[in-house]
């Protein structure tokens, strides 16, 4: 009893242990999930696995297509052979062969008995005579043809007897046989490592991706990019371009953030050394209310400024993220006059003269309040760097519609033209010697929002004399604003 019972622990434990080992087979993800051994190998082993499985599949449908037609055909041979082996000899005894190209032949009497030749060992000699078709037999495994063919001599009445053994097909068959495994073993083989070269140089670009990938991962060195592959235009160039692609958006936002953080860190510098001097002087040195008032009102334009500029700063980030912004038809005209309404009270308390010639009736598609604000700070700067004059103009040409704003100022040299609409950009003039002359922020701003409604900012300057900032919407945009406005 108590054999029987060890003998069912150890066999228990033996099947334990065997399904131990089965489930070592597999991976379990962090869900618990098991995952295939197989989808942790390397692709170029994957496709090359695949593909030898399916060679494999290939050859072994050929190999047997090729044994089944050539039993076929060695058949058909052999049935021929011996037919016309048997009526040769028949039609001519002369010819009479006991063993000839396999065959074994017997010369009958009508009354069965053999007169000359020999049988095949197994064949039995009483069997029925087949004088119209080939007769197979098969006794104790051993299959034979055998042909009857009467004697066309007059002067003999008797029967001619083929008999070929099917062993010569089944050696024919058996060499056949090997020669189509070790050929298709050579075969696969050479399959299989030349396809495994080519598929590992084919995904050599996807190596150098995963490898750049990690070193940028690494490094965190965004500026590097993947390797593109000259003039390819497959799917894995595609990808690496649409990887590098990827890397430029991930590169400019991260340049961004950090022009975002120099600005902010820049431009609070001063502001705040200026509060804490103000405060410090205060603390130690403020002995009545008229010194406390001046010193909190230093105080207070340099916070003004500081939110100010902030606000700018993060109006400019916003949009330094956007790709498109929301766009309504737009009665630009109707845009125009409330913007000059806005700005002649300001004028006319700083004895500014401000001139308006606006176009009625012209409509675009566009974002009111951006552009609303981007049109502001152009006349703003026009208020600020002026000097008893500012022209504000709505017309439209033949390609486009036209906002100009002017000053009468100081004007810019043409080499800092293009310079303006950049970041923190300031002119080192006297256009930009006021108290006021701002962050350098505004044109950027203005640039940033024209971009993004497909149009063009630029300026004209003639120093000394006048300064022109000019947007220009295309007509494109005109005409497919004008059919949705009412």
């Amino acid at each position: 009893m108590y054999s029987k019972w060890k003998n069912r622990n150890s066999n228990l434990q033996g099947i334990s242990q065997w399904f131990h080992w089965l489930r070592s087979l597999f991976v379990r993800n962090e869900n618990g999930t098991c995952i295939n051994p197989f989808n942790r190998l390397p692709i170029t082993l994957k496709i090359t696995g695949w593909y030898s499985i399916f060679l494999l599949l290939m050859l072994l449908m050929l190999s047997v297509f090729i044994m089944q037609f050539t039993q076929l055909w060695e058949d058909s041979e052999m049935r021929s052979t011996l037919q016309s082996r048997v009526i040769n000899t028949a039609d001519n005894l002369t010819r009479f062969r006991p063993f000839q190209e396999g065959v074994f032949t017997v010369l009958y009497m009508d009354n069965g008995v053999a007169i000359k030749g020999a049988i095949p060992d197994g064949f039995p000699p009483e069997s029925m005579l087949s004088p119209h078709h080939i007769t197979e037999i098969t006794v104790k495994n051993s299959t034979f043809y055998y042909y009857d063919a009467p004697v066309a001599d007059p002067a003999f009445h008797g029967w001619v007897r083929g008999v070929l053994p099917a062993t010569t097909a089944s050696r024919a068959a058996n060499i056949m046989l090997w020669s189509l495994l070790l050929g298709g073993v050579i075969f696969l083989v050479i399959g299989t490592s030349g396809g495994y070269w080519i598929i590992k140089r084919g995904l050599r670009p996807i190596r150098n991706m995963t490898k750049t990938a990690a070193t940028i991962g690494q490094k965190r060195d965004l500026s590097q990019r993947i390797e593109q592959l000259v003039d390819s235009h497959d799917e894995i160039a595609a990808l690496s371009q649409t990887f590098n692609s990827m890397l430029d958006s991930l590169e400019n936002s991260s340049l961004r953030e950090k022009q975002f953080s120099s600005d902010v860190s820049h431009e609070l510098r001063t502001p705040i050394a200026v509060i804490q001097a103000e405060s410090d002087f205060g603390r130690a040195y403020i002995d009545n209310i008229d010194e406390a008032k001046e010193s909190f009102e230093h105080i207070f334009q340099q916070s003004r400024f500081m939110t100010a500029m902030v606000t700018q700063l993060l109006d400019i980030a916003r949009l330094d993220n956007m790709d498109n912004i929301k766009k309504d038809p737009l009665d630009l005209s109707h845009m125009m006059q409330e913007v000059v309404d806005s700005y002649r009270r300001i004028c006319k308390e700083k004895s500014i003269t401000l001139q308006a010639t606006l176009e009625p009736n012209l409509s675009i598609t566009g974002n009111l309040p951006f552009l609303k604000r981007a049109v502001g700070n152009l006349v703003d700067n026009a208020i600020k760097f002026t000097k008893d004059t500012v022209t504000i103009a709505l017309d439209k040409t033949d390609e486009a519609i036209r906002i100009t704003v002017s000053d009468n100022g100081e004007g810019i040299n043409e080499e800092d033209l293009a310079k303006i609409w950049d970041r923190l950009y300031q002119v080192d003039q006297a256009r930009t010697k006021k108290a006021d002359q701002g962050l350098g922020l505004g044109l950027y701003f203005v640039q940033n929002i024209i971009k993004l409604h497909q149009a063009k900012a630029y300026a004209v300057s003639e120093p000394h004399v006048s300064t022109s900032f000019i947007l220009e919407f295309p007509t494109t945009t005109v005409e497919a604003s004008g059919k949705d406005l009412p």
